[in-house]
């Protein structure tokens, strides 16, 4: 196989297409990555809880598919930008548990060949790009050994050159890509130290810097930063302080900035942070839920109650994808060249919420991991079901429903933050329900539905200005409800529904606001409560009917025809669904009878299977799903292919 990257001629070109070992073009360009977030694990009382905090929007949800591995408190965590790791800690009792999380899937696991080779807790971590540093903490008895955990072979030594200059616990640690500090700290003997000690990565060794030395010995504090300033804030002298210091990196000094100091005198809290904030969150006393945000720029801090911890605890770590220089994932520009990167994946999740009870509930599976997390930050405002959803790359939108009473609320989900809001100008022309819903990346379309009249209204929701209007042009040729919708970037299809119980299929065009019957693409039974997804070229539309059935009908945009695929049905009947999905697969999730079962279609070659993993948190019915990668919207890289052989412990807490 060939080498389809970096520097190539025409005549190469010509080579690789021919041998079918060519990137297509629409399959190098990408969206901006995932959003800038900080991950806040463990604590007391022994938990392993991780929330996830996302700065553009300073807000924090529980993201229980992230959980440690095992419940623990005064644990220390690093990471690059695409990973975090959370090492040692106590049980009590000291562990050498290192837990991996991705932030892409919200998903950690064990990793054994990581664990520390010195079980401990009350240390602290700090590393680059390419490594984590685990400097100090206390076993029997302080410690001042450092560790190296390697992040590309996922194996962690002892580099003792690099050990501290004092042995020491409960310390803090920040940096940039080429040094780490780590500073304060309490000994045995219970001497408390202002000490700085510098890690120098590329030669593996450290020195105290007393310049860098903190404006007051204390212990128990926190410590984030970017490239250029280290912030060291709170922790005990032992009196409590809300003290912030400032290191400046490129001097090695350290000085108090009282505007900085926590709203709060704090301490066994944990930090993290991005290229302009840094985010101090829980502790004690307490313990505490509080989440202070310090900006750089203004060397201030203030409390930011969005941003609260879901469960208040102290003793905990924090990571994230853009603290210590890391590049800030929100600054990357859209025409940056990571369209050439292989595997860089976006919001590459699907969004299913409402449902039967009725719910409010917002569910993210994640789909290259194929499980599913509750994001309660997107929950709906309005508990309803019998809705529909659509959306583009960045936003889903969620309209109409029952409360029982009919609504046109619409809502609108931002993946990069996971949180939901109305937005009234936007809302449906009439309440109504039952309706179905699909579009492209500048618009979206809700047809039909009950007012409680059968309705073949077909409303147009404009992205770019969160407003819908009323498009006649555009109704269904056949008034009807509980059908499905799914389409590309050109065309909508929308398919089935009742009443009386139907085939009927009618394409939308979006270019000219048209809709009209195709007949050759009918279902190949009609049907009504179904649900459907799709790529760019075919729409899937699975289950319905009552009594329920499992039918998986193929449509065929480029021919407008649709036949049965048996090898696709669902693994069980069932109706009221709903279904999203990406460019590769379909995600059928929920239904009646009451499940959370969620079923995956793969499109290469028509075949379905359950994926327990990803099913709901909650049973329910009568929901509706959203994804930034469904209805041919545009998708991550095909990585290239594989180049050819051819060419006892202390009373403090």
């Amino acid at each position: 196989m060939a080498d389809t990257r970096g520097v190539f001629g025409l005549r190469q070109v010509l080579l690789f297409k021919n041998k079918n070992e060519w990137v297509p073009l629409e399959d190098v360009w990408l969206e901006p990555p995932f959003p800038g977030t900080g991950y806040f694990g463990g604590g007391t009382p022994g938990t392993s809880l991780m929330d996830k905090t996302t700065y553009s929007s300073d807000t924090t949800v529980a993201v229980p598919g992230a959980n440690l591995s095992v419940a623990r408190y005064r644990l220390a965590a690093t990471g690059n930008s695409t990973h975090g790791y959370f090492g040692g800690g106590w049980l009590p009792g000291a562990t050498s548990v290192i837990d991996k999380t991705t932030y892409a899937s919200d998903t950690t696991a064990a990793v054994p060949s990581a664990n520390l080779s010195v079980a401990r807790g009350f240390h602290a971590a700090t590393g680059n790009s390419t490594h984590g540093y685990f400097g100090g903490g206390y076993t029997t008895a302080a410690v001042s050994t450092m560790e190296k955990t390697t992040y590309s072979s996922d194996t962690t030594a002892a580099v003792p050159g690099a050990n501290l200059t004092l042995a020491r616990f409960s310390l803090a640690a920040t940096g940039n890509s080429t040094h780490g500090y780590f500073g304060g700290g309490v000994d045995g003997a219970s001497n408390l130290y202002g000490i700085m000690d510098k890690v120098t990565y590329s030669s593996d060794t450290t020195a105290a810097v007393p310049s860098a030395n903190l404006s007051l010995a204390r212990f128990s504090l926190a410590a984030t930063g970017n490239s250029t300033h280290g912030y060291f804030g709170g922790g005990q002298t032992p009196a409590l302080v809300a003290t912030m210091d400032k290191t400046t990196y490129s001097s090695d000094t350290t000085t108090a900035v009282p505007g900085a100091n926590l709203s709060l005198a704090s301490y066994a809290f944990a930090a993290t942070g991005n290229s302009t904030s840094g985010y101090f969150g829980g502790g004690a006393p307490g313990p505490k839920s509080t989440m202070d945000k310090t900006t750089y720029s203004s060397d201030t801090t203030a409390a930011v109650p969005g941003a609260n911890l879901t469960v208040a605890r102290n003793g905990l770590a924090a990571s994230s994808n853009s603290a210590n220089g890391l590049p800030d994932p929100n600054t990357i520009p859209e025409t940056f060249d990571n369209r050439f990167i292989d595997n860089f994946s976006s919001y590459d999740t699907g969004y299913f919420g409402g449902g039967s009870g009725p719910l409010s509930t917002m569910d993210k599976v994640t789909y290259v991991s194929d499980t599913t997390a509750a994001v309660p930050g997107a929950n709906l405002s309005v508990v309803r079901r019998w809705l529909a959803a659509t959306g583009n790359s960045t936003h889903g939108y969620f309209g109409g429903g029952q409360t029982p009473a009919l609504v046109s609320t619409m809502e609108k989900v931002t993946y990069a933050s996971d949180t939901t809001a109305a937005v009234p100008g936007a809302n449906l022309t009439v309440a109504r329900y039952g309706l179905a819903a699909t579009g492209n990346s500048t618009h979206g379309y809700f047809g039909g539905g009950r007012t409680p009249g059968i309705s073949a209204a077909m409303d147009k929701v404009t992205y770019a200005s969160d407003t819908t209007a009323a498009v006649p042009s555009t109704n269904l040729t056949v008034a009807r409800h509980s059908l499905a919708a799914t389409g590309n970037s050109t065309h909508g299809y929308f398919g089935g529904g009742t009443f009386p119980v139907m085939s009927t299929m009618d394409k939308t065009t979006y270019s000219s606001d048209t809709t009209a019957a195709v007949p050759g693409a009918n279902l190949s039974a009609a049907r009504h409560y179904l649900a459907a997804t799709g790529n760019s070229t075919h729409g899937y539309f699975g289950g319905g009917n009552i009594p329920a059935v499992s039918t998986m009908d193929k449509t065929t945009y480029a021919s407008d025809t649709t036949a049965a695929v048996p090898g696709a049905n669902l693994s069980i009947a069932r109706t009221q669904l709903a279904a999203t999905g990406n460019s590769t697969h379909g995600y059928f999730g929920g239904g009646f009878p009451n499940t959370s079962l969620m079923d995956k279609v793969t499109y290469a070659s028509d075949t379905t299977a359950a994926v327990p993993g990803a099913n709901l948190t909650a049973a329910r019915s009568s929901l509706a799903a959203s994804s930034s990668r469904a209805n041919g919207l545009s998708q991550p890289p095909t990585p290239s292919p594989t180049p050819s052989t051819t060419g006892g412990i202390p009373n403090i807490v």
